[in-house]
């Protein structure tokens, strides 16, 4: 399976507070994970 991620800081914030982990292919237990980053006003 090929798994892709993108992400992008959005108009407001000046840094980008998102992070995903996608484990590695040669282990048993596939593991896909996204957090948002809401960020702080």
């Amino acid at each position: 399976m090929k798994v892709l991620a993108k992400s992008d800081k959005g108009r407001v914030r000046e840094q980008n507070e998102d992070y995903y982990y996608i484990s590695e292919e040669n282990q048993n237990l596939k593991i896909y994970m996204l957090a948002d980053g809401m960020g702080r006003i």
